[in-house]
Parts: C-alpha cells; sequence; structure tokens
C-alpha cells in the first residue's frame, strides 16, 4: 500500500513539474514575440530598396547622368575682342580701334548624337543600380532565412531542455528511493548546462544577423526584431535552364546590352563629327581722323574631313568596333556561366530536398521512436537513465541535422533567386 502512495506521489510530483516548466516555456515565449517586432522578408527587401545608403547612391549618380546630358545641348561662348587696328606707330590718331564679335553655330545633329549619348550614360547607372539591388536582396535573404533557422533550432533546444529538466526531477525522486544513479542524474545536469550554453550560442548569433538586417535596412543596429518564421520552400529543380529567361531577367545581362548600346551612340558621336561647324565674325573699325569707319563681316565652317583632321573619330570608330566585340563576348560568356550555375544548383536543390525528405520521414522519426521506446522502458524501470538521455540527444541531433539541410537548400534557393533575379 505505501509502494502505491509512493508512486502516485511520483507520478503527481512529475506531473506538476511538466505543467510547470510548459507554463515557464510558453510565458517566456509569449513575452519575447510580444516584446518585438514581426516583420516579414518581403517588408525587409522594401526596406532596403527604400533606405539603403548605397542604392540613395546609384539614385544621386542617375540624377547627376540626366543633368550632365543638358549640356550637350550648349553652344560656344561668343567671343568679343577690343584693340587698335592698322594704326601707325608713329600716328596713333591715324589708325583705328576696332571691335569683333564672334559665334560659332554648333551642329544640331552632332548635338544630338550627344545628347543620346550622355542620357544613355545615366540608363547605365540604372542597370548598375538594378545589379546592386539585386546583391543587397540575396545578402538580406541570407541572414533572414539563417536567423530563421537559428530561431527554429533554439526552439528545439528549448524543447530539449524541458524534458532534461522534467527528466531531471523524476530521477531526483527515483533517487530518494534508491531506484536511480547520483552520476545519471549528474551526467543529465551536465547535458542540461551544455544545451544551455548552446541556447546562448544561437541567441548571439541571432542577435547578429538581426544587426546585419538592420545594416542592410539602415535602421538603429538595436532594434530587435522579430522575423516571420514561415519558409517557402520552391520547387525551382523543375525549371530547365533557358538562356531566353537569363536575358530576359539578369539585370547584369542587361547592363552589358546598355553598354553596348552605349557604345553604338559613342560611334554616331564620333560619325558626327565629320559634319562642320559654322559661325560668323562681325567686326567694326572706329576711325579717329577724317577716314570713313569701317567693318567687316566673315562667314566661318570647319572642315573635319580633311586627313589630318579625320584620323581621331575614323580611329576611335574601328577601335569602338573592337571594344563591342569584347563586350558581346562577356555577355555571352556570363549567360553561358548563369545557365551552368543554373544547371548545378538545380542538381544539388533536388539532391537536398531528398536527404530533407529522408531526415523527415525516416530519421528523425526513427530516433524519436527510439527515444520514445527508452524513456517508456525507463519508466517502467526496465531501462537506464543513461539511454534515455543518448536517445533524446540522438533525436535532438538529428533534428538539428534536418535544420542544417534546410538551410543548405535555402542557401542554395537563394543563390537560385540571385541568378534570375527573382525577388
Amino acid at each position: 500500500m505505501k509502494k502505491n502512495k509512493n508512486k502516485a506521489k511520483g507520478k503527481r510530483q512529475k506531473a506538476n513539474l511538466k505543467y510547470a516548466l510548459l507554463f515557464n516555456f510558453y510565458f517566456l515565449l509569449f513575452t519575447f514575440s510580444s516584446s518585438a517586432q514581426v516583420i516579414t522578408l518581403d517588408s525587409v527587401l522594401n526596406i532596403i530598396e527604400k533606405n539603403n545608403p548605397m542604392l540613395k547612391m546609384y539614385d544621386e549618380q542617375i540624377r547627376s547622368a540626366k543633368d550632365y546630358s543638358e549640356m550637350a545641348k550648349s553652344w560656344m561662348p561668343p567671343k568679343f575682342s577690343t584693340g587698335p587696328w592698322q594704326t601707325p606707330y608713329n600716328d596713333f590718331k591715324s589708325g583705328m580701334w576696332m571691335f569683333t564679335g564672334e559665334q560659332m553655330f554648333p551642329n544640331s545633329a552632332k548635338q544630338n548624337a550627344n545628347y543620346k549619348l550622355m542620357t544613355g550614360m545615366s540608363i547605365l547607372e540604372t542597370k548598375e543600380k538594378s545589379v546592386r539591388v539585386n546583391e543587397l536582396f540575396s545578402a538580406a535573404k541570407q541572414n533572414f532565412y539563417e536567423w530563421i533557422i537559428l530561431k527554429k533550432k533554439n526552439e528545439i533546444l528549448i524543447q530539449t531542455d524541458s524534458l532534461l529538466s522534467y527528466m531531471i526531477g523524476v530521477a531526483e525522486v527515483r533517487y530518494t528511493y534508491n531506484k536511480e544513479k547520483l552520476s545519471n542524474i549528474y551526467k543529465a545536469q551536465a547535458d542540461l548546462y551544455e544545451l544551455q550554453n548552446m541556447e546562448l550560442m544561437l541567441n548571439g548569433d541571432m542577435s547578429m544577423k538581426n544587426v546585419e538586417l538592420n545594416t542592410l535596412m539602415n535602421i538603429d543596429k538595436n532594434t530587435v526584431l522579430n522575423f516571420d518564421t514561415n519558409i517557402v520552400v520552391k520547387n525551382y529543380e523543375l525549371q530547365p535552364p533557358d538562356t531566353a529567361l537569363i536575358s530576359a531577367t539578369r539585370s547584369d545581362v542587361k547592363l552589358f546590352d546598355e553598354k553596348i548600346n552605349l557604345i553604338k551612340l559613342q560611334q554616331k558621336f564620333e560619325q558626327s563629327k565629320r559634319l562642320p561647324d559654322f559661325g560668323i565674325s562681325v567686326s567694326h573699325m572706329q576711325t579717329f581722323g577724317d577716314m570713313p569707319n569701317l567693318y567687316s563681316a566673315m562667314a566661318m565652317v570647319t572642315l573635319p574631313i580633311v586627313p589630318w583632321a579625320s584620323k581621331e573619330y575614323s580611329s576611335a570608330i574601328k577601335g569602338l568596333n573592337c571594344k563591342s566585340n569584347a563586350v558581346n563576348y562577356e555577355r555571352q560568356s556570363l549567360i553561358n556561366l548563369t545557365a551552368g550555375n543554373l544547371a548545378s544548383l538545380q542538381a544539388q536543390i533536388k539532391s537536398t530536398k531528398n536527404q530533407i525528405a529522408n531526415f523527415e520521414n525516416n530519421i528523425v522519426p526513427a530516433y524519436y521512436k527510439s527515444y520514445q521506446s527508452s524513456l517508456s522502458a525507463y519508466e517502467e524501470n526496465t531501462e537506464n537513465l543513461f539511454i534515455v538521455l543518448d536517445g533524446l540527444r540522438m533525436y535532438r541531433m538529428s533534428k538539428i541535422n534536418e535544420l542544417n539541410q534546410l538551410n543548405t537548400l535555402l542557401k542554395l534557393q537563394v543563390s537560385y533567386e540571385k541568378e534570375l533575379e527573382i525577388r
């Protein structure tokens, strides 16, 4: 009868300890969740696009290039000169005083060619900004997903922490009835302290990822954010690499297209240098004596087609042809490399998904059943606490390894999205 009472008392103590641990766990979880702002990945990307100083720098460069393009429509300043003209050294009054004004009129075709060239530079800056946006988004996604994985690992440790605390409480009760070894209790306590150490490490890593994301968003580095932990796994391995899609989506490929277009505009500007410019020169000669006042009106034209002047733009046009070919080959190389990277990433994604499925369907359930069976045997006094601790540790490690594989999959997913600039 006394034995049954002790057994019932032990069960009540275990139940009370279990409920107390669960209450503390959910209370802490609720407190943490309510004290931190929840933010989604899309919100992070929007804030980066709006606040990141590097992107603001590109905005200023784009505006600068547009402002510079207006100078293409300017004219050369007029020239004004004055001084004595045909004046004898020994009789100043017998000479004249001349006023001369000159103005060159730019060729409108030249101006238009130069304007288009300088406008193309602003478009180039826009494409370079898109390349930088893709890089920043990729870094943000990587840090965001790593924070989620760290949080999920921490939740596993907290769960294991609660189970270990529960088991230690049960073991201590059993020890009072000489049904447990003191060495096993110490071993369980050591495992609990190691878990707490790991929790501290994970919390530190989460804070680091938080700071990195805050830096990308250009907000206060000490702002604590609780990011949305929903993970969407994409089926990118089912999409065959398409060079047309690469050309249509990648900003750096479009950047090469704009570079080629800019070279063509530069060639047209160089070709426009063959065209002449016109000008006028008007002079007035004011006499000091009895001679009548005189004037002179001259028209001017440049002759850029002469051999000694045409070498400049002719050589530039030929050099730009070679430069255009080089950029085109670089563009083709990038598309080829991207297609290879996408095929490689798809193979890795497929393999990683198979490993995750094996963890989820086989490895983790098997370790959980092993732990449950050893725990049931321990409760029936047919198993040692050390075996239960080992089973719990192996189950925890299998869950951590599953998250490591998920982290690998998310890295591959981010790399794939970076290759095709998928937001």
